[in-house]
């Protein structure tokens, strides 16, 4: 979709005419890392905020021999998982797309430009979690896929689109 003529959607006149031609086109490697480390920063500051909030509560219910909670990094790490796949799973369920995704203009879609239903997004979430290296294979594959795209026949396409589907 290119050009802003009258036949195009009012969204599209809000998206600047250089990347206008992307639309639909697989996402390459720079924009999806990118996605992810937004992501990324979003889980971290959910867990920080999870720990000040149990820190705060033990603070409010014995103020004189509060300390610190001091978690094992099994717990933390348990935790963030269980955090990262749940927010991308929700993300891919509903608008296909993560908070990162919508800064960089990104959308997961099934094979059929779909949003994932949810059996899918938590497949795609415990396989993107648990082997993120997968991702780096977009820089090497002919029509930028990765190891979860080939593997689950998904893909992560440039969308601008304000909704799920649409583009």
């Amino acid at each position: 979709m290119t050009g802003g003529g009258a036949a195009d959607p009012a969204w599209i006149l809000s998206v600047p005419e250089e990347v206008r031609s992307f639309q639909g086109e697989y996402a390459g490697v720079v924009s999806r890392v990118l996605a992810g480390a937004v992501d990324l920063a979003v889980v971290l500051v959910v867990l920080a905020a999870g720990y000040l909030a149990v820190a705060g509560l033990l603070f409010l219910i014995d103020p004189v021999s509060f300390r610190f909670p001091v978690p094992s990094r099994l717990v933390v790490l348990g935790l963030a998982v269980l955090l990262l796949v749940g927010y991308l799973t929700m993300s891919w369920t509903g608008s296909g797309r993560t908070y990162g995704d919508r800064v960089l203009g990104l959308r997961v879609v099934n094979r059929r430009g779909r949003p994932l239903r949810a059996g899918m997004a938590l497949l795609r979430a415990v396989f993107c979690t648990v082997l993120p290296v997968g991702l780096l294979w977009v820089a090497v594959s002919a029509n930028r896929r990765s190891v979860q795209d080939l593997v689950l026949r998904t893909a992560v396409i440039y969308d601008w689109s304000p909704h799920a589907g649409a583009g």
